[in-house]
């Protein structure tokens, strides 16, 4: 067992071994240990590392009845073939990156920029924090299976001359420099058999679309390939298409979309 744990705690090659390795522990873990029944609450939820800032604190909160030992990974996330596409990194460092955190208490997380951002640069992270099994003498829970938590949350962070636009500093650094921001453009494509509106950036930034608009009509964004409606820099990504966005789009190629959490609407353009 130690050498099974031992093997658990090095950094997989790719999120798709991570969770293979996670169910691969749950299953050979004897019946005295038990997965914790703790919620946590995490803040900020998009958290950035300027370009004048080495660090960033994340905060996670114990809210449940039973301490939880928890392990913090960073990623680095990129899209490609239209896919999230995530591979480990030097780049960002966790500390901790284990610790137990008791019930109704909470534990900073920072989050350290070991290599910089390159000049006029937006780059992506995916900080994931899993629940790590627990021993328990209760052994009238034995027989009870849990599945641990998983969260995961986006982090960027910027070079010289660029930045996250979330105060009058970044801001003005933006405004200087065309493509500090999402450029987006779209298309009508096939996946898998199936309609799709195919998204593009080429803009220095992401764009995170909740929504879309057409001719007066909002529809929900929902991508095909993941789960968050990201589109990374230089990057395409494709989002479901039902009939009535297809119908609008074929009339009037018009096409806005809803990005951010300001909820600001952008024109896309056709491709």
């Amino acid at each position: 067992m130690v050498r099974l744990m031992k093997n658990f705690f090095k950094q997989p090659s790719s999120i798709h071994q991570l969770l293979t390795r996670v169910v691969t522990v749950a299953a050979m873990l004897s019946p005295a240990v038990a997965y914790s029944q703790a919620n946590f609450l995490i803040w900020p939820i998009y958290p950035v590392i300027e370009n004048n800032q080495k660090a960033v604190a994340v905060w996670l909160e114990n809210v449940g009845d039973s301490p939880a030992t928890v392990q913090v990974r960073v990623f680095k996330w990129s899209q490609d073939q239209h896919k999230e596409q995530f591979s480990t990194q030097q780049e960002i460092i966790p500390s901790p990156p284990i610790v137990k955190i008791p019930a109704g208490t909470k534990q900073m997380i920072r989050l350290t920029r070991a290599v910089a951002t390159p000049e006029l640069k937006e780059h992506a992270y995916r900080v994931i924090v899993d629940e790590l099994p627990v021993a328990t003498d209760d052994q009238n829970k034995a027989t009870s299976v849990n599945f641990k938590m998983r969260y995961s949350i986006p982090l960027f962070t910027y070079g010289q001359g660029i930045g996250s636009g979330s105060n009058q500093e970044t801001q003005k650094q933006n405004a200087r420099n065309p493509l500090a921001k999402p450029i987006l453009k779209w298309n009508l494509a096939q996946h898998e058999s199936k309609d799709v509106l195919e998204v593009s950036n080429s803009g220095a930034m992401v764009a995170r679309i909740s929504e879309f608009k057409s001719a007066g009509q909002s529809f929900k964004a929902q991508a095909a390939n993941n789960a968050y409606g990201y589109v990374l820099p230089n990057s395409k990504i494709y989002f479901n298409l039902n009939a009535d966005l297809k119908n609008q789009l074929l009339k009037n190629n018009l096409l806005e979309a809803v990005v951010g959490s300001k909820k600001e609407t952008v024109t896309i353009e056709k491709q």
